[in-house]
């Protein structure tokens, strides 16, 4: 009988499954925040990636127009610029955690600083593409 316990917990818990979506127009909990807060991440983090690729297209276009340069063209640059970029996000945001280190409030935050830091890299993605084709 106690071995079958944890399958009778998981199948009690199933119909709770849709009761844990969260009303991110307006969280409460703090299980709200994370959940709404990683869906923000999501659709940022796919606006960021289809960005990036348009980035990376224009930079290839103009490294077309250009001869081959020794310091790597601009598909080079907009790599390293994009590294460095995740590196910085990374680290500011664990800062950004850092108020409430060790407490419920600190996934919130940090993945909330990774949203809104990547919305911003996303549009100056967009300016670096429009920039290359101009």
């Amino acid at each position: 009988m106690i071995r079958f316990l944890p399958a009778f917990f998981l199948c009690a818990a199933l119909p709770l499954a849709p009761a844990m979506a969260a009303d991110c127009s307006d969280p409460v909990t703090t299980l709200e925040m994370r959940i709404c807060a990683a869906e923000d991440l999501k659709r940022a983090d796919a606006q960021l990636n289809a960005a990036y690729r348009d980035a990376k297209a224009a930079a290839a276009e103009a490294d077309a127009l250009h001869e081959e340069r020794a310091d790597g063209g601009a598909v080079h640059h907009l790599r390293e610029a994009q590294r460095a970029w995740i590196k910085l996000r990374d680290a500011d945001c664990a800062l950004a955690g850092f108020p409430f280190r060790g407490g419920t409030l600190e996934p919130v935050l940090i993945t909330s600083c990774h949203a809104d830091l990547t919305e911003k890299r996303t549009e100056d993605l967009r300016e670096i593409a429009q920039t290359l084709r101009h």
